[in-house]
């Protein structure tokens, strides 16, 4: 059996984010592919493995992916597979390339998340026509009632401020810091339009108590790519420094929130976190940046705590005073993560691609200095699905 740190991110790629409306999405998922095989120093023609969608096509095209791109690219895959784990897709993906790398199923596997074009539900260009979509993303028994994703994450940070003492002045502090970041990376979508305060969030319009505007994800199109190899081979192109893949985990829990034996944490969250902690025999501190699932400002709260970086209630005052910023005490989503850079389809790949970006020592004026290992987690749905891996710099 191979070791699963013998796997590393090979190449990454981030298109330009926000409406792509106007441009094909099988377009946009090429220039995806392309550009993380030229960051890895391959070719295209040198792809054997997929884990997810390929390009968009009909038929037959959209549902066995594996085939669709093997004939476009003009050779057999060695390799498919695909995870659903909603937004997470991608890391829990990531699990999966580094298995086929290992167990010499493939060379080399991409992983592309792309939204693109008209779109329909979700994946629109049309705020109105995604949020739409997406208020019937919550469980089949309570979306009918009314309820939308942002309505169950006000559920978990009401529950929160209620037991913890949790205050929408904590939770603010996560949008401000990921906002300032996001004001450094030149891709994000909300960076240009500079930096907001505590009291910018809180004067916001409130969207369901107690989450405002600003607590809320954006809604945008982008694409970001990922291509897996031996860490062997990263070293031996010398692009790039290897980050492997040290440690995965993953955890289900319940379909319906109400499902959920507690509001403020997740046992499937903890689940992944210990598992991919115990897999990497590394310690919570040290950990030197963190990419945490952020739909919602309430998301990195409740992260930090399932992943035992503080102690349950202790997430608000762990974010207090910058402390999730590029000097804090753990810098967390430095890209701005779907809050303030992109919340494009399954984009969990984009939180990952930051973390890889980071321990290559390649974040430019958001660059934590010395980051060698990193954490990441991407969530799916309201809390349902849960993945995370620990990655280093080899």
């Amino acid at each position: 059996m191979g070791e699963l740190h013998e796997a590393a991110v090979a190449g990454i790629y981030q298109s330009e984010q926000g409406d792509l409306s106007t441009r094909d999405q099988a377009e946009v998922w090429w220039e995806a592919a392309e550009g993380a095989c030229r960051d890895a120093g391959i070719e295209l023609a040198d792809i054997d493995g997929l884990v997810g969608n390929g390009p968009a096509g009909i038929g037959l095209r959209s549902h066995m992916p594996g085939a669709g791109l093997a004939e476009q690219l003009g050779h057999p895959l060695r390799f498919h597979a695909k995870s659903e784990t909603g937004a997470g897709s991608p890391l829990a993906g990531l699990n999966l390339a580094a298995h086929a790398v290992t167990q010499g199923l493939a060379d080399a596997v991409v992983i592309v998340n792309a939204v693109a074009g008209a779109g329909e539900g979700y994946t629109s260009s049309d705020r109105d026509t995604s949020v739409a979509a997406m208020a019937k993303l919550s469980g089949p028994y309570e979306y009918v009632y009314g309820t939308t994703r942002v309505a169950d994450y006000a559920v978990f940070a009401m529950r929160h401020f209620y037991e913890f003492g949790t205050s929408s002045a904590q939770l603010a502090e996560v949008a401000v810091a990921q906002r300032h970041h996001a004001t450094l990376h030149p891709l994000s979508v909300t960076g240009r339009r500079g930096d907001i305060t505590i009291d910018d969030v809180l004067e916001s319009p409130m969207i369901a108590d107690p989450l405002h505007l600003y607590d809320c994800c954006i809604i945008n199109q982008g694409a970001g790519a990922m291509i897996v190899t031996k860490a062997t081979q990263v070293a031996s192109l010398g692009r790039h420094a290897a980050v492997v893949l040290l440690g995965y985990g993953e955890g289900h829990s319940h379909l319906d929130p109400n499902s959920m034996p507690s509001m403020t944490d997740c046992p499937a969250a903890k689940l992944a976190a210990d598992t991919a902690f115990g897999m990497a025999a590394v310690r919570r501190d040290e950990i030197d940046v963190a990419g945490l699932a952020d739909h919602f400002t309430i998301g990195v709260i409740l992260g930090l705590e399932d992943a035992g970086f503080c102690g349950p209630g202790e997430g608000g005052s762990f974010v207090e005073g910058g402390g999730i910023g590029l000097d804090g005490h753990l810098p967390i989503n430095t890209s701005g993560g779907h809050l303030s850079f992109s919340h494009a389809g399954f984009c969990g790949i984009f939180t990952a691609i930051e973390v890889v970006e980071q321990l290559r020592h390649e974040g430019g004026e958001r660059q934590v200095d010395g980051a060698r290992v990193g954490f990441v987690t991407a969530t799916g749905g309201a809390q349902q699905a849960h993945a995370a891996a620990v990655l280093a710099r080899a």
